[in-house]
């Protein structure tokens, strides 16, 4: 049985390969990502891809991390308990007022990739 960080690390993999977003799937030939496809679902739970194949039907996005408490998908605030829940576990939510699979993605990974620009004040740009 699949570890649930496993599971959420492969739904990922399969909506990207799916939906044709992303930097794999522009890396894979056609016959790879059918490979990459099939390996995919047979690893994740009937439920789980349930409920992934009926968001891409509606032409949704499956899964999205969760961006300061707020599910990305439809801008609502998660409660408090979904929000501990995905901070406590790698396991997936399912957003209560959209359907989307929704984890917890760590802050120091995100601010890891995407430094702040240095932005210089009004002070400092009249002095220059």
């Amino acid at each position: 049985m699949p570890t649930p960080k496993y599971i959420t690390y492969s739904i990922k993999r399969l909506c990207d390969l799916e939906t044709g977003s992303g930097s794999l799937s522009a890396a894979l030939s056609e016959w790879e990502k059918r490979f990459e496809i099939a390996r995919l679902r047979s690893i994740i739970p009937a439920a789980i891809l349930g409920h992934h194949d009926r968001m891409l039907q509606r032409g949704k996005r499956t899964i999205l991390p969760v961006l300061d408490g707020i599910c990305p998908a439809c801008d609502v605030q998660l409660t408090t308990g979904q929000l501990s829940r995905l901070r406590s576990s790698q396991d997936l939510e399912v957003c209560d007022s959209c359907g989307t699979f929704i984890y917890y993605e760590k802050l120091e990974a995100k601010n890891a990739r995407t430094k702040p620009i240095a932005v210089k004040r009004k002070r400092e740009l009249a002095a220059v």
